[in-house]
C-alpha cells in the first residue's frame, strides 16, 4: 500500500510539472518540486525521460534551473544533477544548448559544477553539448563553449568534439541545417575541419555542392554569409596539407543520409533517438504509467507488446477525431510524446493522414512543436518525408485534381514551417518504381516522385477546362462585338442611334463594351494557363490563380451579356406592365443563375486561392493606401 501511495504521489508531481512546463509556469513547477516532493527533482517526468531540470532550460531564462538545482544540491542523495541523463542521453547542458538558453549554459559551467566533465559528456549518439550546438546553429553558446575549453587544459575541439559516432563531422552539421555562421565560426577555430569526411565520404563542399537553395542562383538566403563560406572552405583546401588532419572513412552502418539533421540526427534533432532504455527504475515505470492513454483507468502501466493494438491516441488522430484526441490529452497530457512501434509521434501521425485540426491542435504547445516536429521515425522520415509519401493519403477534399494537388502542395508547405531547417534537406533511401537501385531523396524530391500521378492528373484537368473555357469565352466576344455594331432600333437620317438618350440605351452600351471586354480578358487568361509550364510547384498559387480570374471573368461576361440582352428587349418592346418586366429579368438571369450553380463548388474551392493572393497583397501595401488593412485584422483578430 505504502509502494501504491508513493507511486500515486509521483504520478501527480509528474503531471503537474509537466502541465506546468507545457503553460510555461515555472513558479509552478518549482513549488510542485518544493517541500516533501522534493525527491521528484530528478525524476523523468515525460516519456522521453526528462526531469524538471531539462524541463527548465526552456523557459529561456536561468532562474527556475537555479531554483531546481537548489532544490537538488540539499538532498545529496538523489545523485549528480548534471550527469542526469534523458532516455536519449541528453544532460541538462545538452537540453540548454538545444533551447538556446544562453543564461542557463553560463549558469551550469560554473567551475564549482565541474565544467570539464559536463562539456566532455556525449549522448546517446555520441553527441558533447558544442557539438549540438553547432547543429542547432547556436553561434553565441559556440563563442561561448569555446571559449570556455580554451580555459580547460586538455580539451581540443579537433579530437573531442569534432564528430559524433556515427563519423558525422561537426562542420557537416552545420553546414545541412543552414548555420553558415556557426560553420564560418568553426572553420575559424579549427581550418582543418574542412578536410573531414563523413562514413559517405563527403566533405563539407560536397554538402554545399548539394545545397543549391542556400546560393543566390538557386535562392536569395544569405547569399552574403554562404559566399564567404564557400571561399573560406577552398582557401582551407588550399592550406598546408601536413596541418590538415584527413579522417578515415568507416563503412556505412545506416540507410539514410540526414543532411538536414542540424540537431541531434540519427532519429531526431532533440532527442536523438526514438528511445533508448535509461537507468530510471520506478521513475521510467512511473512516468509511462502516468501517460497511459490507451487504459480506462489510470494507474495500470502501458507497456508494447508483440502484437499489441494501436494505441487510442494515434487512432483517433490517423481517423482526424478531435474530441477524442483532446480527451485523452486533457487526461494524460504526457500522451502527447507518446510514440507507435514505427517511431512515429502524433505529428508524423496527423502529419501522413492529412489532419490539419490535429495538427492545429499540437502547434497551440510552443514547446512541443520544437521538441516533436525534430523526431525522425525507424524509417528515417521526418515530418515532410509523411507528407511527401502517399500511402496514407485517402484523396483531397476539394473537387478536381488540380485543386487536390494544390491541397497537397500547401500542406507540404505548411508543415515544413514548423519542421526545423537542419532538417529540411535530409534524405532517405527510396526504391523508384521499376529501379531496383535506391536513390536518396530529400522531402520535396520524394513528394515529386509519389505525386507523379497526380500531377499528370492535373495537367490534363488544366488544360481539357482551360480549351473548354476559352471556347466559350471565345463565343461570347464574337456575340457581343456582333451586337455592339447591330444597334437596337436602328438609326436616324444622320446616322445616330434613334435611343441615343435612353437610359437604357446607355446601359446596354455599358453592359455590351464590359462583357467583351471581360471575355476577351478572359481568353488571355485562359491562353496564359496553356503557355504555362505545367510543373508541380505552379499548381500552388499561378495555376490556380489564373484559373480563378478567368473563370471570375468569364462569369461576369456571361451576366453582362445576358443584362445587355435585357435592354434591348425593353428599348425595342417597350412594356409597359412591371410583372411583364419582372419575369423577362428572370429569364435574363437564368443562364447566369444555371452557370453560378453548375460552378459555384469549384468557384468556392478556388477561392481559398485569392484568400492567401489578398493576404500577401494586404501585407505589401503601406498603411497609409489601405486604411481598411486595420479594421481587417481586428476583425479577424475578434473571431479568434
Amino acid at each position: 500500500m505504502k509502494r501504491e501511495g508513493q507511486m500515486g504521489t509521483y504520478i501527480t508531481v509528474a503531471k503537474d510539472v509537466y502541465l506546468a512546463a507545457l503553460e510555461e509556469d515555472w513558479d509552478r513547477m518549482i513549488r510542485a518540486c518544493s517541500g516533501s516532493s522534493d525527491m521528484y527533482v530528478m525524476s523523468p517526468v515525460t516519456v522521453s525521460e526528462d526531469t524538471p531540470l531539462h524541463l527548465a532550460v526552456y523557459s529561456k531564462k536561468v532562474w527556475p534551473l537555479q531554483d531546481l538545482l537548489h532544490i537538488a544540491h540539499q538532498n545529496p542523495m538523489l545523485g549528480n544533477p548534471y550527469t542526469k541523463k534523458n532516455a536519449y542521453g541528453n544532460t541538462v547542458l545538452h537540453e540548454a544548448v538545444f533551447a538556446g538558453n544562453m543564461e542557463a549554459v553560463e549558469h551550469l559551467l560554473q567551475p564549482k559544477n565541474d565544467p570539464s566533465m559536463q562539456l566532455q559528456t556525449k549522448n546517446a549518439l555520441g553527441e558533447t553539448p558544442f557539438y549540438r550546438a553547432a547543429a542547432c546553429g547556436k553561434k553565441k553558446i559556440v563563442d561561448y563553449l569555446a571559449q570556455k575549453m580554451g580555459q580547460i587544459p586538455g580539451l581540443k575541439l579537433s579530437e573531442d568534439h569534432s564528430e559524433r559516432e556515427d563519423s558525422k563531422p561537426i562542420l557537416h552539421a552545420a553546414i545541412q541545417g543552414q548555420h553558415f555562421d556557426t560553420a564560418l565560426t568553426l572553420l575559424e577555430l579549427d581550418p582543418s575541419l574542412y578536410e573531414m569526411k563523413d562514413n559517405q565520404g563527403m566533405t563539407c563542399l560536397h554538402v554545399l555542392a548539394g545545397m543549391p537553395s542556400a546560393f543566390k542562383s538557386g535562392h536569395a538566403l544569405r547569399p552574403i554569409t554562404i559566399t564567404n563560406l564557400f571561399y573560406r572552405c577552398l582557401s582551407a583546401a588550399k592550406g598546408d596539407g601536413d596541418q590538415s588532419r584527413s579522417k578515415k572513412v568507416k563503412p556505412t552502418k545506416v540507410n539514410i543520409e540526414t543532411p538536414g539533421q542540424g540537431g541531434s540526427g540519427g532519429q531526431s534533432e532533440r532527442q536523438g533517438g526514438r528511445g533508448i532504455p535509461g537507468e530510471g527504475g520506478e521513475g521510467q515505470e512511473g512516468a509511462r504509467e502516468g501517460v497511459d492513454t490507451g487504459r480506462g483507468g489510470g494507474g495500470e502501466v502501458e507497456t508494447k507488446r508483440p502484437h499489441s493494438p494501436p494505441n487510442p491516441l494515434f487512432i483517433a488522430t490517423s481517423n482526424g477525431i478531435v474530441e477524442i484526441a483532446e480527451e485523452i490529452l486533457d487526461k494524460f497530457p504526457q500522451g502527447i510524446e507518446l510514440v507507435n512501434d514505427e517511431g512515429q509521434n502524433i505529428l508524423h501521425v496527423a502529419v501522413m493522414n492529412r489532419r490539419r485540426e490535429i495538427f492545429r491542435l499540437v502547434k497551440k504547445k510552443n514547446i512541443l512543436v520544437t521538441r516533436l516536429s525534430s523526431s525522425v521515425d525507424n524509417n528515417g522520415f521526418t515530418l515532410l518525408h509523411q507528407v511527401a509519401h502517399v500511402k496514407h493519403y485517402s484523396g483531397g477534399a476539394k473537387p478536381g485534381p488540380a485543386l487536390q494537388l494544390q491541397e497537397e502542395i500547401k500542406w507540404f508547405k505548411r508543415v515544413q514551417k514548423v519542421v526545423p531547417p537542419s532538417l529540411s534537406e535530409q534524405r532517405v533511401q527510396w526504391v523508384l518504381p521499376n529501379d531496383k537501385n535506391y536513390k536518396l531523396m530529400t522531402a520535396f524530391e520524394l513528394f515529386q516522385e509519389e505525386h507523379k500521378g497526380q500531377l499528370k492528373l492535373a495537367q490534363d484537368w488544366i488544360e481539357k477546362t482551360s480549351q473548354s473555357c476559352s471556347a466559350v469565352a471565345v463565343l461570347l466576344a464574337t456575340v457581343v462585338f456582333a451586337a455592339a455594331y447591330t444597334i437596337p432600333g436602328g438609326s436616324n437620317d444622320r446616322g445616330f442611334p434613334i435611343f441615343l438618350h435612353n437610359r437604357f440605351f446607355l446601359a446596354f452600351t455599358v453592359l455590351d463594351v464590359t462583357a467583351l471586354a471581360s471575355s476577351l480578358t478572359s481568353v488571355v487568361m485562359f491562353l496564359s494557363i496553356l503557355t504555362t509550364p505545367f510543373e508541380c510547384e505552379k499548381f500552388h498559387h499561378n495555376i490556380p490563380r489564373k484559373l480563378i480570374c478567368g473563370f471570375t471573368l468569364l462569369f461576369f461576361s456571361v451576366m453582362t451579356t445576358m443584362l445587355a440582352f435585357s435592354c434591348t428587349l425593353l428599348l425595342v418592346i417597350r412594356l409597359k406592365k412591371q410583372w411583364t418586366t419582372g419575369l423577362m429579368s428572370i429569364a435574363a438571369f437564368l443562364p447566369v443563375s444555371v452557370f453560378a450553380v453548375m460552378q459555384f463548388p469549384l468557384y468556392v474551392a478556388f477561392m481559398t486561392t485569392m484568400k492567401d493572393f489578398y493576404k500577401e497583397v494586404v501585407k505589401s501595401l503601406p498603411w497609409c493606401h489601405l486604411p481598411f488593412r486595420y479594421c481587417f485584422r481586428q476583425g479577424k483578430a475578434r473571431r479568434r
